[in-house]
């Protein structure tokens, strides 16, 4: 009977030192992938000759900066922002919330300053959901803000619905009003003659119904409350298609990027005779949270940029969906910056020209200009001064809301 027991638990630690040895080779792939990942860099052809004739002031801290209101109290990440100038005032709307993710605790904040440099409270929307997107738009000699409700589960995107309301000196911001229809998420704002756009795309189930065609529109208004699409069929139906920004030239011609969640951007255009109709291109970068802006007859692009390369790379051999999968892990795992990029109208491809002071969890950018060739610009990231962190760490690590003046040299802007 002894000698069966001793067998037994000889038998026993075999297999537990066979175990232990599992779980150490396991733990040191795991370990050494991360490691890997997090250090990946690919290479860049930055446009250098672009890049002469741009340069910025240093960045500032702005949210949670000394210039702030001291009744104002934010939390460890503020990001997705706009800025814009109405009347004698530089407005800001951020959101605010624990982390990078869906919480019943988002608020979001709105200030004002005449210098940018000292801020007074404009405004708060707190629904006890996640609130996302904040956009301004100045039209008709009004100030508008509008954003989209989403849930509260942290893994989840649950866009329910946009609101719009509008600023009065006198009465604050009026009750949020309903937009459009439930499920989709705003992007951008702009204006064209004596018509409002607005480009937004259908995010309820964004990230769990596979290969569910897109829809992407462009909307247009009048007054800035009524909205309706352009056109009945979507401008872009392509699988995940999202963050439709734009911009016009001087004659109303479009340009566009569109973010792809599952495979890389488009780059588009449209006549000003259709702009139902965008011919894209596509590119496996993925330019995630992008701005952009006319200086001049160019135009530029503010996004968030992979160190790692294309978001789609590697793990051809395995079934689609768990490449996707692979695709979504090593995105999160690998660190990112915050990208100035030229848009080429004629090869219609995005051309970056310099990295901004950028880590972590960063870029989402609005932008305001000061005259014809300087720009006050803000913008999101963890802390510049910090560890590089990958993307998910800096998610939830917290991020901080920066601001500098963007200049160009020898160059004019009409719009």
């Amino acid at each position: 009977m002894q000698q069966k027991r001793r067998h037994v638990l000889s038998c026993l630690k075999r297999i537990g030192l066979a175990l232990f040895i599992l779980l150490v080779i396991l733990v040191c792939g795991i370990s050494g992938l991360v490691i890997t990942l997090v250090s990946m860099a690919s290479p860049v052809s930055f446009d250098n000759k672009a890049a002469q004739n741009i340069h910025y002031d240093p960045w500032r801290t702005l949210v949670p900066g000394p210039g702030l209101p001291e009744d104002i109290a934010v939390m460890a990440a503020n990001n997705n922002l706009d800025v814009v100038h109405y009347q004698e005032y530089f407005y800001i709307a951020f959101r605010t919330a624990p982390t990078h993710f869906a919480s019943e605790k988002t608020r979001l904040v709105i200030l004002r300053s005449a210098d940018r440099l000292s801020w007074e409270k404009a405004g708060e929307f707190q629904l006890g959901c996640d609130l996302r997107e904040p956009r301004f738009l100045v039209f008709q000699d009004t100030l508008f803000l509008y954003f989209f409700q989403g849930g509260t589960h942290p893994l989840k995107f649950e866009p329910r619905q946009i609101y719009v309301t509008t600023f009065k000196e006198e009465e604050g911001w009026t009750e949020p009003a309903p937009v459009y229809k439930p499920g989709y998420v705003v992007w951008r704002l702009r204006t064209f003659g004596d018509t409002a756009y607005m480009s937004v795309y259908y995010g309820a189930g964004l990230y769990t119904t596979g290969d569910r065609p897109g829809d992407l529109r462009l909307l247009v208004s009048r007054d800035g409350y009524e909205w309706q699409p352009i056109s009945e069929n979507p401008q872009v139906d392509r699988v995940s298609a999202e963050e439709g920004e734009f911009c016009f030239d001087a004659e109303g011609n479009l340009y566009a990027t569109v973010r792809l969640e599952t495979g890389g951007a488009l780059v588009c255009r449209a006549s000003r005779y259709d702009l139902s109709r965008w011919t894209c291109t596509h590119t496996d970068e993925k330019y995630d949270s992008a701005l952009m802006f006319r200086h001049g007859a160019e135009f530029y692009v503010i996004a968030r940029r992979n160190v790692a390369g294309p978001f789609a790379s590697g793990a051809d051999w395995l079934p689609k969906a768990w490449q996707r999968g692979w695709w979504m892990l090593r995105y999160s795992l690998t660190r990112k910056r915050t990208t100035l990029y030229r848009l080429d109208t004629t090869k219609m491809a995005l051309l970056p020209v310099l990295d901004f002071p950028s880590k972590g969890d960063t870029a989402f950018a609005g932008i305001v200009a000061l005259d014809e060739n300087s720009y006050w610009l803000a913008n999101y990231s963890c802390p510049l001064d910090g560890p590089d962190w990958p993307w998910i760490i800096g998610q939830i690590a917290g991020t901080i809301i920066y601001d500098t003046q963007l200049h160009f040299e020898d160059k004019e802007t009409d719009g």
